[in-house]
């Protein structure tokens, strides 16, 4: 379930080199200070309101705890992040190699010694932790797509519908609200992004919520030949490439392409057969998972990267508790 070439990394290292990575990731999850690789600066801020007009109050049990003056409540460096009133600690270090080994959330529970639903709700926070993971913008010349994947309830106890086989096809040919659309963009050095967009095709509003403000250095953008990208270049007046597949066309004066965000949609595709479908409302935290793979494969720091992104984020707790919230409009 990770992408070969960083699942072979770390099933290849030794017990001791392993050790050493997880030991990295548990100690480097109280650190402070800034980071090279990740994409937020390590300030703290409060994880109701978002201040940072926050002053020290004390220590609780070793624990540093602050007063958000803006919010006027109290919270500690650890509220609201992954291990934030986790009763196993111990268990911690066995379940991060399970998650780095690929494992299935069954098979990760025995192997740790915790239930079921406890290694799903481990696995979901360190997913929604990795949201974090954002691109700020795109430059030069950016290549978008759009990809669906089937709409899902899967574990839902209440579902709007009859269940589907798992792995099953749509009914309604063609696309459609059984279907969601997710957008793929990259640009040639390096930065890449997949967010879910909404149920069935997309419009150009949908391009709109996705893309605006990340293409102000952006000076081609490269997709399909499908309208509402063209809408959508023609708003923000960039210059746009299209390309239609089925008529042959692949590249443009020899740079001008969609071949990038078609591999990595290829990757992410790999990426997700294993899971044999997974719930929609929880789609957004696998293409971020993905992402992080993708983000840490080709750095020499990828369990610092890793701890950083999986680690640093003081609002794990309340996003996980709202993705179902989050996700309205991809229910509608």
């Amino acid at each position: 379930m990770i992408p070969e070439d960083f699942k072979d990394y770390y099933l290849s290292s030794s017990s001791a080199e392993q050790g050493r990575i997880i030991n990295s990731l548990l100690s480097l999850s109280d650190q402070r200070d800034d980071f090279s690789d990740a994409n937020q600066s390590k300030i703290i801020d409060c994880p109701h309101c978002h201040s940072t007009e926050i002053v020290a109050n004390g220590k609780l049990k070793g624990v540093q705890r602050y007063y958000c003056k803006a919010c006027t409540t109290n919270f500690s460096e650890t509220t609201g992040k992954f291990w934030y009133n986790i009763k196993k600690k111990d268990k911690v270090h066995r379940y991060l190699h399970c998650l780095l080994s690929g494992y299935s959330i069954r098979k990760s529970a025995k192997e740790t010694g915790i239930a079921i639903q406890t290694s799903f709700d481990w696995r979901h926070k360190l997913l929604t932790s990795f949201s974090n993971v954002w691109v700020d913008g795109f430059e030069g010349i950016v290549e978008s797509d759009d990809l669906f994947f089937l709409y899902s309830e899967k574990g839902s106890r209440h579902l709007s519908k009859p269940a589907r086989k798992r792995g099953g096809k749509a009914k309604k040919s063609g696309i459609s609200d059984e279907q969601v659309a997710v957008i793929a963009t990259c640009d040639r050095v390096g930065n890449k992004d997949f967010k879910v967009a909404t149920r069935g095709r997309i419009s150009k509003k949908d391009i709109q919520r996705v893309l605006d403000g990340k293409l102000t250095k952006a000076e081609v953008l490269c997709s399909d030949s499908h309208r509402s990208y063209t809408a959508y270049a023609k708003s923000i007046e960039i210059e746009h490439k299209k390309f239609n597949a089925s008529k042959g066309q692949r590249t443009v004066d020899k740079i001008y392409h969609v071949q990038n965000v078609n591999n990595m949609d290829m990757r992410l595709r790999k990426f997700m057969k294993p899971f044999n479908g997974v719930a929609t409302k929880y789609l957004q935290n696998y293409l971020n998972w993905f992402l992080v793979l993708e983000k840490i494969k080709n750095t020499t720091k990828r369990m610092e990267t890793v701890a950083y992104i999986a680690f640093g984020s003081n609002t794990v707790w309340l996003e996980f508790k709202n993705i179902a919230v989050d996700n309205m409009l991809i229910r509608t």
